[in-house]
């Protein structure tokens, strides 16, 4: 007898549910790590800024913290942008053009949220509070927050200032 798969809307069993919704299951934060290092991503409040600097002296003299990390530290890397997990679109072989996702956002964020900083510390609480130490100076750009404003002559260009912009490989 063939198995029926499941598709959205439908509501499969899952063996592991009755242990979670009765409060007896135990989710990865759960467990203790010797050694584990907690991260706290520092994200844009902005839309469209450019980054004047970030100063990080007092988040890395804060109690607990390991590193604090920017564009800066990932450019000395030479660690590269994110890429997608498909390059290619499997049913026709088109390549697929991106735009690249820097891991940490140099010169200027391009939404709300954007990866600035990471901080790095022997305890989350010790991470969030040298987060809150964290300055970082933007000068807000002009955003487009409709289709229509996005498509208009003249509309602000949120991509990144690096040559490139759309990736093909």
């Amino acid at each position: 007898m063939p198995t029926k798969l499941s598709v959205i809307g439908d509501a499969p069993k899952r063996r592991e549910d009755l242990r979670f919704i009765t409060g007896n299951g135990r989710y990865l934060d759960d467990f203790t790590f010797e050694g584990l290092a907690h991260a706290v991503v520092v994200r844009s409040p902005h839309a469209h800024a450019r980054i004047e600097r970030i100063l990080t002296d007092k988040a890395q003299a804060s109690a607990g913290v390991l590193a604090v990390l920017t564009a800066d530290d990932v450019r000395a890397e030479g660690l590269k942008p994110l890429r997608p997990s498909a390059d290619v679109n499997v049913l026709t072989g088109e390549r697929f053009a991106f735009a690249p996702q820097p891991l940490l956002a140099e010169g200027k964020v391009r939404y709300a949220g954007e990866p600035v900083a990471l901080v790095v510390a022997e305890t989350l609480a010790q991470a969030l509070d040298a987060a809150e130490q964290l300055v970082v100076d933007y000068v807000p750009l002009p955003t487009a927050t409709t289709v229509a404003a996005a498509r208009a002559p003249g509309a602000p260009e949120i991509s990144p200032e690096v040559p490139g912009n759309v990736c093909f490989d």
